[in-house]
This record gives structure tokens, sequence and C-alpha cells, in this order.
């Protein structure tokens, strides 16, 4: 039975390949590639001819018989992405779940990810991180996913194309404030590669004043949450229950039940009371 290989490829500089991918995509008799373009100047530039065939997110449901097919009949064929480890934010998974059903072998050639480039550079000091790759394009679920994400204290790592930075930036800090600490790392590896570290309002700044340019492909890690917003989003729970308490118990009272909901101690719980107990 012939083997599917996974293989990373350079995210910019065409050096950044391993001698174990090179000579895993010069011995395979077929590469399926997300951008044969792309992928071709990968190939020309390290000497290698194998045929190319085009695999990616359009046609991904027509092409994976063609592939199985192959595989089936011996052929050795490896997957690539334009740039990267495959299958990271990238289509590919309807084949591997074939090979798995069909018990033909997947490996891995690892290699460049812009996820760990980014996080190896970071200076936010993130050892704990969750991946969420493109936040969804829309805006009223992009908010809605990031008011999800706000209090989570792990670093996030995300993807963004330059078309739409600004706007991801700009629900950033309406979701999570402007003082949130970002690194921004664009065109990694390549001959305009830029990284910067500042608050979420700071580099809105740099984007309007061109000091970071809207171009190339984006990798943002934020740090993660401080314990602040999780103590805003616990008080906006609390307030929500004085408001509901305060016409049928009185201020000890409704602090007490808010006390056994809540881990926020007394003297702030009571504190927020005041505003729905004026008299005290």
């Amino acid at each position: 039975m012939a083997i599917l290989y996974i293989v990373a490829t350079p995210i910019g500089n065409l050096k950044d390949i391993t001698l174990r991918a090179l000579d895993t995509l010069n011995s395979v008799q077929l590469i399926a590639a997300e951008d044969t373009r792309v992928a071709k100047k990968l190939l020309t530039a390290h000497g290698i001819s194998t045929p190319l065939i085009a695999y990616h997110q359009h046609n991904a449901t027509k092409q994976d018989p063609v592939l199985l097919a192959g595989l089936e009949q011996g052929q050795d064929i490896a997957l690539i992405t334009d740039a990267g480890t495959p299958l990271i934010s990238d289509p590919g998974h309807s084949l591997l779940e074939q090979c798995r059903i069909r018990e033909i072998s997947v490996i891995p050639v690892p290699g460049p990810s812009a996820i760990i480039a980014a996080l190896s550079v970071n200076s936010i000091n993130v050892n704990r991180f969750c991946f969420e790759g493109f936040l969804p394009p829309k805006h009223a679920a992009r908010i809605q996913r990031l008011q999800q994400l706000r209090s989570e204290s792990r670093g996030l790592v995300l993807y963004e194309a330059k078309h739409r930075i600004r706007e991801v930036l700009q629900d950033i800090q309406s979701v999570f404030g402007p003082d949130r600490t970002l690194m921004i790392a664009r065109e990694l590896t390549k001959i305009h590669e830029q990284i910067v570290t500042d608050s979420v309002s700071n580099l809105l700044q740099s984007f309007d004043n061109g000091t970071i340019p809207c171009k190339g492909e984006f990798v943002i890690i934020c740090q993660g949450d401080d314990g602040s917003a999780l103590h805003q989003i616990e008080m906006q729970r609390m307030r929500k229950l004085f408001e509901k308490v305060s016409a049928v118990l009185s201020h000890k009272d409704a602090v007490s039940l808010a006390q056994s909901l809540s881990t926020l101690p007394k003297n702030a719980l009571y504190k927020l009371a005041t505003e729905f107990y004026p008299d005290g």
C-alpha cells in the first residue's frame, strides 16, 4: 500500500525546508498542492520535477477520489500547502479521513509553522496558548467569538489576512479593552518581516500612520487575561442579580445571596449592591 505524506513547506524563505521534505517531494509520484504555481517555484528552486496536481478548499471533494485512487494503485503522494504545515487552517481533513477508513498510511514530514515561528519570538512570555486560527469573517460572529475568549488565561494565536487585520484589531479592542497586549508578526521569514508588540490601541495607531502596513499575512499573539476580564464578567453577573432581587430582598440578604453564588469578596459585593440600595 502506498503512503500519503503530509509535508511542511517554507512559510516564506525557500531555504526553510528540511532535507527529509526535499527527499520526500523528490521521491513521491505525485504532489497535491494548494496552488501549483506557488509549489512550482519551490520545486524549481530545489531542482525537483515531480508532477503536480491542484488540491484546495474549492476542489477537495472532486480531487479526494482521484488521490485515493492513486494511493490504492500504489502511488506515493505528498500533500503540501502554499506555506507551512498542511491541515493547519488548510484543506486536507476529508482526504485524511478517507485514508483512515481505507487503512492507507499517512506520515507527517514536519517543518515550518507560522504558529511556532511567531511564538518563538514573542516577548509576552506565552508559555501556554490556544490556536484559534482565523476568527469568523462576519463582524457579529467575530464579536461573539471574542466575547467567549476574553477571559481565556492562555495566550491566543490568530491568523489574519491583510484586508481584515484592522477590523479584527478594532474588535479585539472593543471586547478585550484598549490595553490588552498583542504581538503582530507580519510576513514572517520574508524580506519585509515585521514583529511589533504593543497594546492593541497603539497597534491600531501604527496601522493608521503606516508604521505597520496592511500588507502580507499576519499572525497575532494576544496576551491571556490576567483575571481582570473574568472579574468584570463576574461583576456584571452580580449587578444583574442585584437588579432583579432589589425589590424583594433587603440589602443584607441580597449580599448574602450573592456571596453564595459568587467568588467576589463580600466588601466588593456590598459596594456593588449600593447601586440598587441607595439608602444602605
